[in-house]
Protein backbone atom coordinates (compact mmCIF):
# COMPACT_ATOMS: atom_id res chain seq x y z
CA UNK A 1 0.00 0.00 0.00
CA UNK A 2 1.09 3.33 -0.64
CA UNK A 3 1.12 5.23 2.52
CA UNK A 4 1.02 8.80 0.68
CA UNK A 5 -2.48 7.58 -0.07
CA UNK A 6 -3.80 5.47 2.65
CA UNK A 7 -6.95 7.18 4.93
CA UNK A 8 -5.74 10.28 3.19
CA UNK A 9 -7.83 11.01 -0.20
CA UNK A 10 -10.55 13.23 0.56
CA UNK A 11 -14.04 12.47 -2.01
CA UNK A 12 -16.35 14.67 -2.95
CA UNK A 13 -20.01 14.00 -4.18
CA UNK A 14 -22.17 16.73 -4.92
CA UNK A 15 -25.74 15.39 -4.88
CA UNK A 16 -28.73 16.68 -6.73
CA UNK A 17 -32.14 14.55 -7.30
CA UNK A 18 -29.60 11.54 -6.84
CA UNK A 19 -31.85 10.05 -3.89
CA UNK A 20 -32.03 6.21 -5.72
CA UNK A 21 -28.38 6.15 -6.59
CA UNK A 22 -26.48 8.28 -4.12
CA UNK A 23 -25.90 5.41 -1.54
CA UNK A 24 -23.99 3.20 -3.70
CA UNK A 25 -22.09 6.11 -4.86
CA UNK A 26 -20.97 6.38 -1.45
CA UNK A 27 -20.08 2.98 -0.26
CA UNK A 28 -17.95 2.02 -3.57
CA UNK A 29 -16.13 4.51 -1.65
CA UNK A 30 -15.79 3.78 1.09
CA UNK A 31 -14.71 0.49 0.72
CA UNK A 32 -11.15 1.90 -0.38
CA UNK A 33 -8.81 1.79 2.28
CA UNK A 34 -7.32 5.51 0.80
CA UNK A 35 -10.49 7.04 1.45
CA UNK A 36 -10.08 9.26 4.41
CA UNK A 37 -13.85 10.78 3.94
CA UNK A 38 -16.68 11.28 1.06
CA UNK A 39 -17.61 14.98 1.53
CA UNK A 40 -21.54 15.16 0.11
CA UNK A 41 -22.49 18.50 -0.63
CA UNK A 42 -26.28 18.46 -0.46
CA UNK A 43 -27.12 21.36 -3.51
CA UNK A 44 -30.94 22.10 -2.99
CA UNK A 45 -32.59 18.73 -4.54
CA UNK A 46 -36.18 18.10 -4.51
CA UNK A 47 -36.62 14.95 -4.16
CA UNK A 48 -35.29 12.45 -1.40
CA UNK A 49 -31.90 13.28 -1.67
CA UNK A 50 -31.23 15.44 1.88
CA UNK A 51 -32.96 13.00 3.74
CA UNK A 52 -30.47 10.00 2.41
CA UNK A 53 -27.48 12.17 2.92
CA UNK A 54 -28.53 12.64 6.57
CA UNK A 55 -28.93 8.84 7.07
CA UNK A 56 -25.55 8.36 5.60
CA UNK A 57 -23.79 10.93 7.63
CA UNK A 58 -25.49 9.51 10.65
CA UNK A 59 -24.50 5.65 9.11
CA UNK A 60 -20.72 6.13 8.62
CA UNK A 61 -18.23 8.54 10.34
CA UNK A 62 -16.35 9.09 7.10
CA UNK A 63 -19.33 10.51 6.07
CA UNK A 64 -20.01 14.42 6.44
CA UNK A 65 -23.01 16.11 5.26
CA UNK A 66 -22.91 20.13 3.68
CA UNK A 67 -25.45 22.38 2.31
CA UNK A 68 -26.01 25.65 0.97
CA UNK A 69 -27.32 28.61 2.89
CA UNK A 70 -30.85 28.17 2.87
CA UNK A 71 -30.80 24.73 0.26
CA UNK A 72 -30.24 26.51 -2.86
CA UNK A 73 -29.50 24.95 -5.51
CA UNK A 74 -25.92 26.24 -6.83
CA UNK A 75 -24.90 23.41 -9.55
CA UNK A 76 -22.27 20.80 -9.07
CA UNK A 77 -19.52 23.10 -9.55
CA UNK A 78 -20.15 25.23 -6.22
CA UNK A 79 -21.14 22.15 -4.92
CA UNK A 80 -17.32 20.77 -5.19
CA UNK A 81 -15.72 23.61 -4.46
CA UNK A 82 -17.56 23.88 -0.87
CA UNK A 83 -16.10 20.41 -0.71
CA UNK A 84 -12.46 21.54 -1.51
CA UNK A 85 -12.49 23.96 0.88
CA UNK A 86 -14.14 21.42 3.71
CA UNK A 87 -11.49 18.97 2.80
CA UNK A 88 -8.46 17.37 5.42
CA UNK A 89 -6.78 15.21 3.14
CA UNK A 90 -3.81 15.72 1.06
CA UNK A 91 -5.44 14.35 -1.91
CA UNK A 92 -9.11 14.89 -3.15
CA UNK A 93 -10.84 12.64 -5.96
CA UNK A 94 -14.44 13.66 -7.68
CA UNK A 95 -17.76 11.46 -7.53
CA UNK A 96 -20.84 12.21 -8.80
CA UNK A 97 -23.79 11.16 -6.84
CA UNK A 98 -25.60 8.96 -9.46
CA UNK A 99 -21.77 7.54 -10.45
CA UNK A 100 -19.78 4.71 -8.66
CA UNK A 101 -15.78 3.70 -8.26
CA UNK A 102 -14.23 0.37 -8.43
CA UNK A 103 -11.88 -1.66 -6.71
CA UNK A 104 -9.14 -0.51 -8.65
CA UNK A 105 -9.99 3.41 -8.46
CA UNK A 106 -6.71 4.18 -7.07
CA UNK A 107 -4.98 1.41 -8.29
CA UNK A 108 -2.10 3.59 -10.66
CA UNK A 109 -2.47 7.00 -8.29
CA UNK A 110 -0.08 4.46 -6.13
CA UNK A 111 2.44 4.21 -7.97
CA UNK A 112 2.40 7.58 -9.75
CA UNK A 113 2.37 10.10 -6.79
CA UNK A 114 5.44 7.96 -5.25
CA UNK A 115 7.85 7.41 -8.11
CA UNK A 116 6.91 10.95 -9.78
CA UNK A 117 6.45 13.47 -6.74
CA UNK A 118 6.05 16.57 -9.61
CA UNK A 119 2.52 15.17 -10.06
CA UNK A 120 -0.54 17.24 -9.72
CA UNK A 121 -2.84 14.85 -10.81
CA UNK A 122 -3.87 11.38 -12.57
CA UNK A 123 -6.95 10.75 -14.23
CA UNK A 124 -8.11 7.13 -15.57
CA UNK A 125 -11.11 5.51 -17.81
CA UNK A 126 -14.64 5.86 -16.97
CA UNK A 127 -17.08 3.16 -17.88
CA UNK A 128 -20.90 2.83 -17.78
CA UNK A 129 -23.75 1.09 -15.93
CA UNK A 130 -27.67 1.36 -17.38
CA UNK A 131 -29.71 1.63 -14.85
CA UNK A 132 -32.73 -0.06 -17.21
CA UNK A 133 -33.20 -1.54 -20.62
CA UNK A 134 -34.90 1.99 -21.50
CA UNK A 135 -31.07 3.63 -21.28
CA UNK A 136 -29.94 1.01 -23.30
CA UNK A 137 -32.22 1.60 -25.70
CA UNK A 138 -32.36 5.29 -25.54
CA UNK A 139 -27.67 5.13 -26.03
CA UNK A 140 -26.86 2.66 -27.96
CA UNK A 141 -23.62 4.37 -29.17
CA UNK A 142 -22.74 3.33 -24.96
CA UNK A 143 -23.49 -0.28 -25.52
CA UNK A 144 -20.48 -1.19 -27.32
CA UNK A 145 -17.65 -1.12 -24.58
CA UNK A 146 -16.51 2.38 -25.33
CA UNK A 147 -14.89 3.96 -22.52
CA UNK A 148 -14.47 7.71 -21.50
CA UNK A 149 -11.18 7.97 -21.81
CA UNK A 150 -7.37 8.69 -23.49
CA UNK A 151 -7.01 6.87 -26.70
CA UNK A 152 -3.18 6.56 -25.43
CA UNK A 153 -0.80 8.22 -22.58
CA UNK A 154 0.53 11.66 -23.49
CA UNK A 155 2.90 13.48 -21.55
CA UNK A 156 1.39 15.74 -19.15
CA UNK A 157 3.00 18.99 -21.22
CA UNK A 158 0.89 17.50 -24.29
CA UNK A 159 -2.30 16.82 -22.40
CA UNK A 160 -3.79 20.35 -23.05
CA UNK A 161 -3.08 19.70 -26.70
CA UNK A 162 -4.73 15.95 -26.94
CA UNK A 163 -7.56 17.21 -24.70
CA UNK A 164 -8.43 19.60 -27.44
CA UNK A 165 -7.76 17.23 -30.89
CA UNK A 166 -4.48 19.18 -31.84
CA UNK A 167 -1.89 16.17 -31.08
CA UNK A 168 -0.92 14.24 -34.05
CA UNK A 169 -2.07 11.39 -32.51
CA UNK A 170 -3.39 11.04 -29.19
CA UNK A 171 -6.59 13.06 -28.48
CA UNK A 172 -9.39 12.53 -26.30
CA UNK A 173 -11.38 13.29 -23.13
CA UNK A 174 -11.51 11.65 -19.72
CA UNK A 175 -14.18 12.41 -16.68
CA UNK A 176 -13.71 13.93 -13.31
CA UNK A 177 -14.99 10.72 -11.83
CA UNK A 178 -11.46 9.39 -12.50
CA UNK A 179 -9.56 12.54 -11.47
CA UNK A 180 -7.44 12.29 -8.21
CA UNK A 181 -5.50 15.64 -7.45
CA UNK A 182 -3.39 16.96 -4.85
CA UNK A 183 -5.74 19.35 -2.82
CA UNK A 184 -3.14 22.16 -2.66
CA UNK A 185 -3.23 22.80 -5.93
CA UNK A 186 -6.65 24.67 -5.70
CA UNK A 187 -4.78 26.93 -3.16
CA UNK A 188 -2.74 29.13 -5.55
CA UNK A 189 -1.96 27.04 -8.28
CA UNK A 190 -4.81 26.47 -10.61
CA UNK A 191 -8.46 27.85 -10.08
CA UNK A 192 -11.37 26.18 -8.66
CA UNK A 193 -14.76 24.93 -10.56
CA UNK A 194 -16.70 27.51 -11.94
CA UNK A 195 -20.28 28.02 -12.10
CA UNK A 196 -21.31 27.37 -15.53
CA UNK A 197 -24.49 24.78 -15.50
CA UNK A 198 -23.06 22.41 -17.85
CA UNK A 199 -19.19 22.10 -19.01
CA UNK A 200 -17.81 23.21 -15.59
CA UNK A 201 -15.90 19.69 -15.33
CA UNK A 202 -14.60 19.82 -18.74
CA UNK A 203 -13.11 23.89 -18.49
CA UNK A 204 -11.39 22.95 -15.06
CA UNK A 205 -10.09 19.61 -16.87
CA UNK A 206 -8.51 22.25 -19.72
CA UNK A 207 -7.04 24.70 -16.71
CA UNK A 208 -5.40 21.75 -14.77
CA UNK A 209 -3.74 20.99 -18.30
CA UNK A 210 -2.47 24.14 -18.33
CA UNK A 211 -1.43 24.67 -15.17
CA UNK A 212 -0.14 21.22 -13.13
CA UNK A 213 1.51 18.01 -14.06
CA UNK A 214 -1.44 15.67 -14.52
CA UNK A 215 -0.36 12.04 -15.66
CA UNK A 216 -2.23 9.26 -16.95
CA UNK A 217 -2.98 6.52 -15.11
CA UNK A 218 -5.18 2.99 -15.96
CA UNK A 219 -6.74 4.14 -19.51
CA UNK A 220 -7.96 0.51 -20.81
CA UNK A 221 -10.15 -0.88 -18.29
CA UNK A 222 -12.80 1.68 -15.84
CA UNK A 223 -11.70 2.51 -12.41
CA UNK A 224 -14.93 4.34 -12.06
CA UNK A 225 -18.59 3.85 -13.52
CA UNK A 226 -20.94 6.30 -14.85
CA UNK A 227 -24.61 5.59 -13.76
CA UNK A 228 -26.60 5.96 -16.93
CA UNK A 229 -30.36 6.54 -16.77
CA UNK A 230 -32.81 9.48 -17.83
CA UNK A 231 -32.16 11.95 -15.29
CA UNK A 232 -28.85 12.83 -15.93
CA UNK A 233 -27.27 15.90 -16.63
CA UNK A 234 -24.98 15.43 -19.99
CA UNK A 235 -27.50 13.34 -21.50
CA UNK A 236 -29.87 15.79 -21.25
CA UNK A 237 -27.48 18.27 -22.04
CA UNK A 238 -29.79 18.82 -25.55
CA UNK A 239 -31.75 21.01 -23.27
CA UNK A 240 -29.18 23.64 -23.00
CA UNK A 241 -28.29 23.81 -26.68
CA UNK A 242 -26.37 26.62 -25.16
CA UNK A 243 -24.05 25.02 -23.17
CA UNK A 244 -20.55 24.68 -25.13
CA UNK A 245 -21.09 28.19 -26.33
CA UNK A 246 -21.01 29.57 -22.44
CA UNK A 247 -18.36 27.00 -21.81
CA UNK A 248 -15.98 28.57 -24.53
CA UNK A 249 -17.17 32.59 -23.98
CA UNK A 250 -15.83 31.60 -20.38
CA UNK A 251 -12.71 30.32 -21.26
CA UNK A 252 -12.19 33.42 -23.20
CA UNK A 253 -13.43 35.40 -20.77
CA UNK A 254 -10.83 33.55 -18.37
CA UNK A 255 -7.95 33.44 -20.85
CA UNK A 256 -8.36 37.62 -20.60
CA UNK A 257 -8.59 37.58 -17.27
CA UNK A 258 -6.58 35.28 -15.51
CA UNK A 259 -4.49 33.82 -18.40
CA UNK A 260 -2.25 37.31 -19.55
CA UNK A 261 -0.94 34.75 -22.92
CA UNK A 262 -2.01 36.30 -26.20
CA UNK A 263 -1.86 33.49 -27.90
CA UNK A 264 -4.14 31.18 -25.72
CA UNK A 265 -6.52 34.42 -25.60
CA UNK A 266 -6.44 34.34 -29.65
CA UNK A 267 -7.30 30.56 -29.36
CA UNK A 268 -10.49 30.70 -26.55
CA UNK A 269 -11.83 33.53 -28.94
CA UNK A 270 -11.24 31.20 -31.78
CA UNK A 271 -13.28 28.26 -30.41
CA UNK A 272 -16.22 30.64 -28.84
CA UNK A 273 -16.67 32.38 -32.13
CA UNK A 274 -16.98 28.62 -34.39
CA UNK A 275 -19.32 28.46 -31.67
CA UNK A 276 -21.52 31.38 -32.27
CA UNK A 277 -20.93 30.91 -36.13
CA UNK A 278 -22.40 27.48 -35.80
CA UNK A 279 -25.92 28.69 -33.83
CA UNK A 280 -26.50 31.82 -36.09
CA UNK A 281 -27.97 32.18 -38.94
CA UNK A 282 -26.14 32.85 -42.32
CA UNK A 283 -25.62 36.56 -42.74
CA UNK A 284 -24.44 37.04 -39.08
CA UNK A 285 -22.26 33.66 -39.10
CA UNK A 286 -20.98 34.80 -42.52
CA UNK A 287 -20.06 38.04 -40.46
CA UNK A 288 -18.58 36.48 -37.79
CA UNK A 289 -16.60 33.97 -40.25
CA UNK A 290 -14.95 36.63 -42.36
CA UNK A 291 -13.80 38.89 -38.67
CA UNK A 292 -11.98 36.21 -37.52
CA UNK A 293 -10.57 34.87 -40.48
CA UNK A 294 -9.01 38.16 -40.64
CA UNK A 295 -8.47 39.10 -37.10
CA UNK A 296 -7.95 35.56 -35.68
CA UNK A 297 -4.75 33.51 -37.19
CA UNK A 298 -5.64 30.55 -35.36
CA UNK A 299 -9.43 30.71 -36.59
CA UNK A 300 -8.63 29.08 -39.92
CA UNK A 301 -5.56 26.86 -39.16
CA UNK A 302 -7.51 24.61 -36.61
CA UNK A 303 -9.94 21.93 -37.10
CA UNK A 304 -11.74 22.67 -33.72
CA UNK A 305 -12.32 26.14 -34.58
CA UNK A 306 -12.94 25.97 -38.98
CA UNK A 307 -14.73 22.62 -38.84
CA UNK A 308 -18.09 23.06 -36.81
CA UNK A 309 -18.79 26.12 -38.99
CA UNK A 310 -18.04 26.05 -42.01
CA UNK A 311 -21.01 23.74 -43.08
CA UNK A 312 -22.46 26.91 -41.62
CA UNK A 313 -21.67 29.39 -43.81
CA UNK A 314 -21.29 27.70 -47.22
CA UNK A 315 -23.93 24.84 -46.84
CA UNK A 316 -22.69 21.43 -46.76
CA UNK A 317 -21.85 20.34 -49.90
CA UNK A 318 -19.53 23.68 -50.60
CA UNK A 319 -18.29 23.12 -46.77
CA UNK A 320 -17.00 19.36 -47.39
CA UNK A 321 -15.08 20.76 -50.46
CA UNK A 322 -13.61 23.29 -48.59
CA UNK A 323 -12.51 21.50 -45.74
CA UNK A 324 -10.85 18.61 -47.99
CA UNK A 325 -8.45 21.08 -49.74
CA UNK A 326 -8.05 23.00 -46.35
CA UNK A 327 -7.16 19.35 -44.78
CA UNK A 328 -4.61 18.50 -47.94
CA UNK A 329 -3.21 22.11 -48.01
CA UNK A 330 -2.42 22.72 -44.45
CA UNK A 331 -0.62 19.29 -44.18
CA UNK A 332 1.14 20.02 -47.46
CA UNK A 333 2.46 23.24 -46.60
CA UNK A 334 2.34 23.73 -42.79
CA UNK A 335 4.58 21.06 -41.15
CA UNK A 336 3.92 22.44 -37.34
CA UNK A 337 0.50 23.85 -36.63
CA UNK A 338 1.44 27.82 -35.62
CA UNK A 339 -0.88 27.29 -32.52
CA UNK A 340 1.19 24.32 -31.43
CA UNK A 341 4.41 26.16 -32.18
CA UNK A 342 3.31 29.01 -29.66
CA UNK A 343 2.05 26.40 -27.10
CA UNK A 344 5.28 24.75 -27.41
CA UNK A 345 7.49 28.31 -26.77
CA UNK A 346 4.64 28.96 -23.90
CA UNK A 347 5.73 25.95 -22.04
CA UNK A 348 9.47 27.01 -22.34
CA UNK A 349 8.93 30.37 -20.78
CA UNK A 350 6.69 28.77 -18.17
CA UNK A 351 9.37 26.38 -16.75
Amino acid sequence: MNTALENNISVIIPVYNAGLYVSKAVESALILPEVAEVLLIEDGSTDNSLDECRQLAGKYEKVKLFTHPNNVNKGAGLSRNVGIENATSDYIAFLDADDYFLSNRFEAEREIFINKPETDGVYGALGFHFYSEKEKDKFPELQTGNLTTMPGKVAPEELFLSMLWLHPKVNGYFSVDTLTVKRNIFFGKTDRFNNLELGEDTVLILQLALNCVIEPGILDRPVAMRGVHDNNRTTKSSENPQSRLLMWKYMSQWSVEAHKNKYLQKFFEANWAAEKIGRSKWRKAFMIFISQSFSNKYFLTMGSCFNPCCKTVFGKNLGELILFFKVRIQARFFKDNSFIKNYKNYLIQKN
